[in-house]
């Protein structure tokens, strides 16, 4: 049964600002924060999409502020909660970004995260950090490399929290094609052809250390045809397979160059959502280890049986989770069926299921609207067994 409010001891002195941490949205260990938890609703999550967000969440607070009265245990939790974010954001220096920040006063917990991307405005109150926002973007923003190649030069960047660090930069300084005649046109094209092969090798060897270094995805190549097609008949099996797409661009003239490689890695994570939904409908249909719907999915993660789960973005499915015995359930009527208590309150239930398969090594992975998933109740999973 859960503990209640009153049975945790309360905090006798602040946390230290000094104790904050910090750190882009790619490094958070969200499976340290699904294994943290309070009583009932002891824990306070805010998204805060810039400096003044704060002020413009007031009416959410109030409206918090209304629904909690009625117990004594969660309002003061709540308002502590709220000191203990004031007293943060005194001591930060938010003037520009986002940030998600986790509090639960009852445990002497406060944690935040500076955010590259912008957030939605977000006050939630539940037992445990809501931590979905943070999954979808992990899931959305993957690291991933970008190639940017010419016969002059190329720049090779690591992109981690949607922004890119350049890494190295290689130069080519390879001569245009020239007219001569005979003998002297032959030897001048094998010398460029061999300078271009060794440019290329260049290329792969910083690719190859930096994979040696740091984790990422996917590779995405634009620049000129030329220099693209030599990089990609260097590469190894273990970097080809990592190929994203390539585009040809003038990089000294297209300023939209940077939009071309975000829309080929959003492309490849679209078609990775489709090829992992095939995958999942084809063991559906031979009876295999597949699950569809909020209700198989989560019977399957209650037992850590999913391996990878799939769900639409922004998909709102409701849940039940029951006061007495903390059982989840899928949106049903009527008692918990496990304790037959009355005392049921509804939550977002593909926060639940985020933060079971991350306590099961499993994958939460988020994909566009697919029309046979969201037929099958915007949520599937590929199983182990």
């Amino acid at each position: 049964m859960r503990n209640q409010l009153h049975t945790w001891p309360c905090p006798t002195h602040h946390l230290d600002p000094n104790e904050y941490s910090l750190r882009m949205f790619h490094k958070i260990d969200l499976e340290a924060l699904a294994e943290r938890s309070g009583p009932e609703r002891a824990f306070l999550s805010l998204y805060l999409a810039g400096p003044d967000s704060l002020d413009s969440l007031d009416a959410r607070i109030k409206k918090v502020r209304g629904l909690l009265e009625e117990n004594a245990d969660e309002a003061e939790h709540f308002e502590e909660n709220l000191k203990l974010v004031n007293e943060f954001l005194a001591d930060y220096d938010f003037t520009s970004g986002s940030l998600a920040i986790f509090s639960c006063w009852a445990l002497e917990f406060l944690q935040a995260y500076s955010i590259e991307k912008e957030v939605p405005d977000l006050l939630w109150v539940d037992s445990s950090p809501y931590i979905r926002p943070l999954a979808e973007l992990q899931d959305k923003y993957q690291n991933f490399v970008v190639v940017l190649a010419d016969n002059s030069e190329t720049h090779v960047y690591l992109v981690t929290s949607a922004r890119p660090q350049e890494q190295e930069t290689v130069k080519g300084n390879i001569k245009n094609h020239v007219r001569k005649g005979g003998w002297s046109q032959k030897r001048y094209a094998r010398r460029r052809e061999n300078a271009l092969d060794h440019y290329a090798k260049e290329v792969v060897a910083v690719l190859e250390e930096l994979d040696k270094r740091r984790e990422f995805e996917y590779i995405v190549l634009a620049g000129s045809d030329e220099t693209m097609n030599a990089i990609r008949g260097e590469l190894p099996q273990s970097l080809a397979e990592k190929l994203a797409g390539a585009e040809s661009v003038d990089l000294h003239q297209d300023d939209e160059t940077w939009d071309s490689v975000f829309e080929m890695f959003f492309e490849e994570g679209r078609q990775h959502g489709r090829d992992l939904w095939n995958l999942i409908k084809a063991e559906s249909l031979r009876s295999g280890r597949a699950a569809l719907g909020p209700q198989e999915v989560l019977e399957a993660a209650a037992v850590g049986r999913v391996d990878r789960m799939l769900v639409t973005r922004d998909a709102r499915i409701a849940g039940k989770r029951c006061r007495e015995c903390e059982n989840l359930l899928a949106d049903v009527q009527g008692d918990c069926p496990v304790c037959q208590s009355d005392s049921l309150f509804t939550v977002d239930l593909v926060e639940e299921l985020v933060e079971l398969m991350l306590l099961s090594n499993a994958e939460p992975e988020f994909t566009d609207a697919i029309g046979g998933l969201s037929k099958s109740g915007d949520v599937a999973a590929l199983l182990r067994y």
